[in-house]
């Protein structure tokens, strides 16, 4: 997608997505940093902005993605609690 033909709440998923990528990013370069592995919340976070982004476009991979991201989002709360 182009950013100059990208709606504010695409553009606003992409951002947040990279920030979600950061994140991930942050234990790999200094491992001591974060006292949990962000890499589930990571992929739960770009799971559902991939969704925002193809929402008025592809409904039925939309709702896919969000499913994704839920079961993602369970993973990481699973892995916390253990």
């Amino acid at each position: 997608m182009n950013w100059k033909n990208m709606t504010i709440t695409q553009k606003i998923a992409t951002v947040i997505s990279g920030l979600a990528v950061a994140v991930w990013l942050i234990p790999r370069v200094k491992p001591d940093l974060l006292p949990i592995d962000p890499t589930y919340p990571a992929i739960a976070v770009v799971t559902l902005c991939e969704a925002v982004v193809y929402w008025n476009t592809q409904r039925k991979w939309s709702y896919l993605l969000i499913a994704g991201a839920v079961i993602s989002l369970a993973f990481s709360i699973l892995e916390l609690t253990l």
